[in-house]
C-alpha cells in the first residue's frame, strides 16, 4: 500500500468541525493505521507493507507534533515511522507530495510483481494520477487501484481476516469507544 498525505491527516488529525462523514473516515483510517502497524510487526526485517514519501511523512509529522508535542505524540510518530517505509531519494525528493506518491506507485508497479494500492481520501487523486500517466502517454491508464480508506477496508478484511479480527479486538479495547 502507498499512503497519501490525506491518510495520515484523517487518521491522526481529523478536520474540525467533525461531522458524521469525517468521523466515519477517521474510524476507517484508524483501522487501516492499526492494521498497518500489526501487519508490519508480522513481517520479516527488510519487508515493508506500506510506504509513503519522506516529504509526505515529514509534513504530517511537523503538523501533528506542532510546537510543543506530548510524549504520546512523539511515540505515535516513532511507531508510524518504524511501521511504514518512508522513501526518499533523488527521483522523488524534489517532487510535490502528490507527484512523489505517484512516482512511488509507478515504480512499485513497474519493478515488482505486486500491484500497489494507493490509499487516498482525496477525490481528485484519480484525476492527478490520470494526468500523471497521460503526460507519459495520452492513451495510458492508471495501472493500479486507488482506494479511499472506506474502500480499502473490505479488501484488507478479505485478504487478512485473522489480522483484521485482532485489530478489531484491540480497537474495541482502546480508550475511544464507538
Amino acid at each position: 500500500m502507498v499512503l497519501c498525505h490525506s491518510f495520515f491527516h484523517d487518521a491522526f488529525r481529523p478536520q474540525r468541525p467533525v461531522d458524521a462523514t469525517k468521523f466515519r473516515i477517521w474510524l476507517f483510517s484508524r483501522f487501516v493505521a492499526n492494521l498497518i502497524i500489526e501487519r508490519q510487526a508480522e513481517l520479516p526485517e527488510g519487508f515493508t507493507f506500506a510506504v509513503t514519501s519522506k516529504q509526505v511523512f515529514d509534513s504530517f509529522s511537523r503538523k501533528f507534533l506542532g510546537e510543543e508535542p506530548s510524549a504520546k505524540q512523539k511515540e505515535t510518530v516513532d511507531i508510524l515511522h518504524n511501521s511504514i517505509g518512508v522513501l526518499d531519494g533523488p527521483a522523488i525528493s524534489n517532487l510535490s507530495d502528490d507527484d512523489s506518491i505517484l512516482v512511488i506507485c509507478d515504480t512499485l508497479f513497474s519493478r515488482s510483481s505486486y500491484e500497489p494500492i494507493l490509499v487516498s481520501n482525496i477525490p481528485k487523486k484519480v484525476e492527478k494520477a490520470t494526468e500523471f500517466y497521460h503526460n507519459k502517454d495520452p492513451e495510458a491508464k492508471i495501472p493500479y487501484s486507488i482506494y479511499t480508506v472506506v474502500q480499502v477496508e473490505p479488501f484488507l478484511r478479505g485478504r487478512f481476516p485473522g489480522l483484521c479480527t485482532l485489530v478489531d479486538e484491540r480497537l474495541k479495547d482502546s480508550v475511544i469507544q464507538v
